[in-house]
């Protein structure tokens, strides 16, 4: 359990670098463009740049929400229940959850495997869009291993407020 803690721990550092230096090509891409439309000498590859970075970071920060636990919930019905329910709803919406983000990931990567895939290139930038695709099976990756963890911490304590603790 340690391990896969751990393994969480590092792949949310790598999430964490990863955001901030796409936020910042984001920023730095749509201040060039603007910049450069008002001296007349658009850069034309400059918006396609900020979607692909702004496509990255939702996939990545939906990975990093899932590691912090920071997804929206109702626990009308679990603040009723006593701490052992409680601990077993919570394992088995993880598990439920472990399951749907797997077999996303497995979709995606039948889908990033399609020969039409790999021949597509972006307008502007004339990149090949199988780089742009990668943000989806690899933040269902990260997502596994946060699930996952989150899963094998839910068989914690639960404390009177029904968080782990």
């Amino acid at each position: 359990m340690k391990v896969i803690n751990k393994i969480s721990d590092i792949v949310f550092s790598i999430e964490k670098v990863l955001a901030i230096l796409l936020a910042s090509v984001l920023l730095v891409s749509l201040a060039a463009g603007v910049l450069f439309r008002t001296l007349k000498s658009p850069l034309f590859w400059s918006d396609e740049l900020a979607i692909f970075c702004l496509v990255w970071i939702t996939f990545i920060g939906g990975s990093m929400g899932l590691k912090q636990n920071a997804s929206p919930s109702i626990t009308i019905v679990t603040d009723l229940l006593p701490k052992q329910a409680k601990k077993v709803v919570l394992a088995i919406s993880n598990l439920l959850l472990l399951v749907f983000v797997g077999y996303i990931l497995y979709l995606a990567f039948e889908w990033i495997n399609m020969p039409n895939i790999m021949i597509q290139t972006s307008t502007a930038m004339n990149m090949p869009k199988f780089y742009f695709y990668l943000s989806i099976p690899v933040s269902f990756v990260f997502m596994v291993i946060h699930v996952l963890n989150n899963l094998l911490l839910s068989f914690k304590t639960v404390d009177e407020a029904g968080d782990l603790s």
